[in-house]
C-alpha cells in the first residue's frame, strides 16, 4: 500500500534540487520521549509507535477495554506529487505567491488518500502495543474514531462509517456507511473528531459544508446546514446542533458546556442554546453561536521552529508566517495558530497546538451563562505538556480507560498545509517525511483524582435539555434564587409561558443570551410581553429590545402602533418605528454594487504593473502617510493598529507577512480569500442591497457585518440571502486607483510592530 509514496521519495531524492542539512531528523521513540516537558506530578510514556502505526489521526477505546485507531494518509502528498515534478527541472521557484498543487498531481494523489483502522494489543502485558490487527483499510481518510453501539464509529467523509466485531473473533465483519452526503473539501476541512457528549449523544465537527445526508436507518434524507451535528449510534438519528468547530475537535464539561477548537484561541464556548430552541420562533433572530473563551492567546513553545520558518525570515521577499516566535534570542514565544482537538480532563481544560509541539491547559471558570478558560496557575509562561523534539505534533487528546490522557503524535517533519510554505522551501524539504510514523502517548498524573458530583443546577440542565417538561416541576418565584445557567434554560425549556417568561426576563433579562433564550419561547407573545414589561421592567431593557426587534421585523402596522402608544420613548420605540419604515417604500432605495469578478484581460493588466509595485517596496515608505491612505482606503472594512473596522479579516498580525504577499492580496483580493469571509448579498422586500461578511447565522436569521463596521439582522423569510461567490468584498482595481509607493506606504503601516 505504502510503495507509491516510497517511489516518490525515492524519485525526488535523485531530483537535481539540493537537499538542506538543517532539516530536523526523527528521534527513536525513546529519545523523542526524553524531550518532553512535563509538570511536576505527571510522567508520559509511548503506548504504540511505527511500525506498528503510521499517521495516526484519532484513537478510542470501548467498552471491553479494546484500544482502537484510525489512521490517515496522504497528508501533503499532492503538493510532494506537485514539486517532485517542479524538481526535475532543477530550478527553484522563488515567485512569492500562493500556490496550489496542479490536477494531475491532486489526481495522483487521492489515489493514495485513505484511512485505515485498527485494533491494537499489548500481547506481553508490557503496557506497550505489540499487535495490530486491521479492521478496514482503503477508506476515505479518517479524521477520528469513536466506540458505540458494540463497535466503533469512523468519521470519514463522505461517510460515517460503522465497524463492528460480531462473532467475537477481533476483527470486523460489520462495515456499514451509517450515514452519506458529507462534503469532501480539502484534507483538513472534512467531519471530524466523533465525541461523546454528556447527553448521551455523539457530536461531530462540521469539516466546512452541509449536506443532505442518507442513510439504511434514517427514515428519510436530513438536510444539514453548515454547523456541527450529533448523531444516535445506531444512525437513527441525525441533527444539527449550535456552535461550528473551526479546525478539529471539541469538548464538553460534565455539566454539558461544549467548547470547540479553532486555530487562534484556545477555544471557542458555544452558546448554551440548543439548535431545537433556535427553530421554535422563526421571527427570533438568534445570537452569535459561538465566542472565543479565552483572551490570551500566547503559547510557549520550546522546539526550535523548523528551517522553512526561519528563512523565511532571512529573506525580505518572504516574512515568516510565524514571526511570534521570537528566533532572535532564542526565546521560545508564540501565539496559537493551530489549535485543535481539546478535551476535558480532571476538571481541566487541554488542546493541541500541532505546528508548535504543545499541549496547552487552562482551567474552566463559570462566568454568568457563559464559561470561560484561564491559564493554569504557574504555567504563565510555559505550557503544560511541550516537547524540544521538532517532530512531535500532537493532534488529538483522549482519556483511557483508567483515567490517564492519550496524546495522538502525528510524527513528522512538516505539520503545515503545504501551501502555506514557500515553494522554493517546499522543494527542499520533506512534505511527506514521516508519512511511515506515528506515535501515540499515554500521560499520567500520579495524585489520584476523582470527578466531583455534578452541582444541582448543572444536573437539572443537563436533564431539562432532555425532557422540558421537567421545567413544571421547578419553583419559580419573586424569591427563588437560581443559578445564572438554570435560569437560562428555564427561559428555553418552558415555552411560550408568559407568567414565567416575564417573571425570567425582569429578574435575569440582563445575563448574557436571556433575551434570544425568552425570544425563542415567546412566539405568538411578543406584542403582550413587551407591554406588561415597558409597565415594569426591572432588568429586562435588553428582552425588551429584541422583542420590539421581532415585531418590527414581523411589520404588522396594528401590532406596532398598538406598542408604541404603551411603551416609553427611548430605544425600543425607536426599534418599533423601524417596522413601519419597513413598510413603506424608500425614498431613495439603496443599491449596492454587486462585485464580479475580473476579466481575463484585467488579470493581465495589473499583472504586468506588478513589477512596479513590488519595485517600491524596496525604496524607504512613510509609514505614516501609510496609515493615512489605509483609513481612506481601507478602513471602511479593515481594522489595524487600531484604525477601521474589522468587517474583512482583521490585519493587526500583518507585520507577520511579506510585504510581497500583502502586496498580492491588496492587488489580487479575490484570488485567496479567507475562509470565513465570503461575500453575502442580501435583497430586502424593500428593495435595499446589502453587501458584508456574515458575522452570525442561525435557523432563523442572518447578521451581515457591512463595510464601516454596522451589522444588519435580516430574517431569512423577509430577504433572499445568497453567496457571492469567488470574489472578494474588497473591491478590485485598487492597483488602478493607487500609485505604487502609495500602496508600499500602506504596506509598511501594516508590518509596524503592534
Amino acid at each position: 500500500m505504502r510503495v507509491p509514496i516510497l517511489a516518490l521519495w525515492a524519485a525526488s531524492a535523485c531530483a537535481e534540487i539540493p537537499r538542506p542539512d538543517d532539516a530536523p531528523k526523527p528521534l527513536p521513540p525513546a529519545e523523542s520521549a526524553a524531550k518532553f516537558q512535563v509538570p511536576a506530578g505527571h510522567r508520559i510514556r509511548l503506548l504504540a509507535s511505527e511500525p506498528l502505526i503510521t499517521e495516526p489521526s484519532g484513537i478510542c477505546w470501548d467498552e471491553k477495554g479494546r484500544c482502537f485507531v484510525c489512521e490517515l494518509h496522504g497528508y501533503n502528498l499532492e503538493g510532494q506529487y506537485d514539486i517532485d515534478e517542479l524538481n526535475k527541472t532543477g530550478r527553484l521557484d522563488l515567485e512569492v505567491r500562493r500556490i496550489q498543487a496542479g490536477e494531475e498531481a491532486r489526481r495522483r494523489a487521492e489515489e493514495q488518500t485513505y484511512g485505515t483502522v485498527k485494533l491494537l494489543r499489548d500481547t506481553d502485558g508490557d503496557g506497550v502495543m505489540d499487535k495490530a490487527v486491521v479492521w478496514a483499510d482503503r477508506l476515505p481518510p479518517c479524521h477520528g474514531i469513536a466506540a458505540g453501539n458494540g463497535g466503533v464509529l469512523v468519521a470519514c467523509s463522505p461517510h460515517i462509517v460503522f465497524l463492528k466485531d460480531s462473532d467475537g473473533d477481533d476483527r470486523a465483519d460489520v462495515q456499514e456507511n451509517l450515514f452519506s452526503g458529507f462534503g469532501s473539501p480539502i484534507l483538513e476541512r472534512r467531519i471530524n473528531s466523533p465525541t461523546w457528549g454528556p447527553d448521551g449523544w455523539l457530536y461531530f465537527g462540521r469539516g466546512s459544508t452541509g449536506g443532505t445526508i442518507t442513510g439504511p436507518h434514517l427514515a428519510k434524507p436530513v438536510t444539514l446546514p453548515p454547523t456541527d451535528f450529533r448523531i444516535r449510534a445506531d444512525g437513527t438519528v441525525i441533527e444539527p446542533v449550535s456552535g461550528s468547530t473551526r479546525t478539529t475537535g471539541m469538548a464538553f464539561t460534565p455539566g454539558g458546556g461544549r467548547f470547540v477548537a479553532t486555530t487562534t484561541h484556545p477555544g471557542l464556548f458555544v452558546t448554551p442554546i440548543p439548535w431545537k430552541y433556535l427553530e421554535r420562533n422563526p421571527d427570533a433572530a438568534a445570537p452569535v453561536l459561538d465566542a472565543p473563551a479565552s483572551d490570551d492567546t500566547r503559547v510557549y513553545p520550546i522546539a526550535p521552529p523548523h528551517p522553512w520558518r526561519t528563512k523565511r525570515e532571512q529573506h525580505a521577499e518572504y516574512f515568516a508566517f510565524y514571526r511570534k516566535i521570537s528566533l532572535s534570542d532564542a526565546a521560545a514565544s508564540g501565539y496559537f495558530t493551530s489549535a485543535c482537538s481539546p478535551l476535558v480532563w480532571r476538571g481541566q481544560y487541554f488542546v493541541c497546538e500541532p505546528a508548535q509541539n504543545l499541549v496547552h491547559r487552562a482551567d474552566i471558570v463559570r462566568d454568568g451563562t457563559q464559561l470561560r478558560l484561564r491559564r493554569v496557575r504557574g504555567e504563565e509562561q510555559r505550557e503544560f505538556l511541550a516537547s524540544g523534539d521538532p517532530w512531535f505534533h500532537p493532534i488529538s487528546l483522549a482519556q483511557t480507560p483508567e483515567g490517564h490522557m492519550a496524546v495522538v503524535d502525528f510524527y513528522r517533519e512538516i505539520i503545515e498545509d503545504y501551501s502555506a510554505i514557500p515553494r522554493h522551501l517546499q522543494q527542499q524539504y520533506g512534505l511527506v517525511n514521516g508519512h511511515d510514523r506515528g506515535r501515540i502517548w499515554i500521560l499520567e498524573a500520579r495524585d489520584p483524582w476523582k470527578q466531583p458530583p455534578l452541582g444541582e443546577a448543572d444536573a437539572l440542565v443537563l436533564r431539562l435539555r432532555q425532557d422540558d417538561a421537567l421545567a413544571r416541576q421547578v419553583r419559580l418565584d419573586a424569591a427563588v434564587k437560581l443559578e445564572p445557567q438554570l435560569a437560562l434554560q428555564l427561559a428555553l425549556s418552558l415555552g411560550p409561558d408568559r407568567d414565567s417568561l416575564l417573571l425570567l426576563a425582569r429578574r435575569f433579562g440582563g445575563l448574557k443570551w436571556m433575551d434570544a433564550a425568552i425570544a425563542c419561547s415567546a412566539r405568538g407573545l411578543e406584542k403582550g410581553l413587551l407591554i406588561a414589561l415597558a409597565a415594569d421592567p426591572g432588568q429586562a431593557g435588553p428582552v425588551m429590545a429584541n422583542l420590539a426587534g421581532i415585531l418590527a421585523a414581523r411589520g404588522d402596522a396594528h401590532e406596532i402602533s398598538g406598542c408604541l402608544a404603551m411603551v416609553p420613548a427611548g430605544k425600543v420605540q425607536d426599534i418599533l418605528r423601524l417596522g413601519l419604515e419597513e413598510g413603506r417604500p424608500l425614498e431613495k432605495v439603496v443599491e449596492a454594487s454587486v462585485p464580479t469578478a475580473p476579466s481575463a484581460g484585467q488579470l493581465a493588466a495589473w499583472e504586468k504593473k506588478l513589477p512596479a509595485f513590488i519595485e517600491a517596496l524596496k525604496k524607504k515608505p512613510d509609514p505614516v502617510q501609510g496609515r493615512a491612505l489605509f483609513t481612506a482606503v481601507c478602513g471602511s472594512c479593515h481594522r489595524s493598529h487600531d484604525v477601521g473596522y474589522a468587517v474583512g479579516p482583521d490585519l493587526d498580525a500583518e507585520f507577520q507577512r511579506a510585504p510581497e504577499v500583502i502586496l498580492r492580496d491588496i492587488l489580487f483580493p479575490s484570488e485567496a480569500a479567507r475562509p470565513g469571509f465570503e461575500t453575502m448579498m442580501a435583497r430586502t422586500r424593500r428593495g435595499e442591497t446589502l453587501l458584508g461578511i456574515t458575522a452570525s447565522d442561525s435557523p432563523a436569521s442572518i447578521t451581515l457585518r457591512l463595510p464601516g463596521g454596522a451589522e444588519r439582522t435580516l430574517l431569512r423569510k423577509r430577504a433572499d440571502i445568497r453567496t457571492v461567490r469567488n470574489v472578494s468584498l474588497m473591491p478590485a482595481g485598487l492597483g488602478d486607483a493607487l500609485r505604487p509607493e502609495q500602496v508600499a506606504d500602506i504596506i509598511a503601516f501594516l508590518r509596524s510592530p503592534p
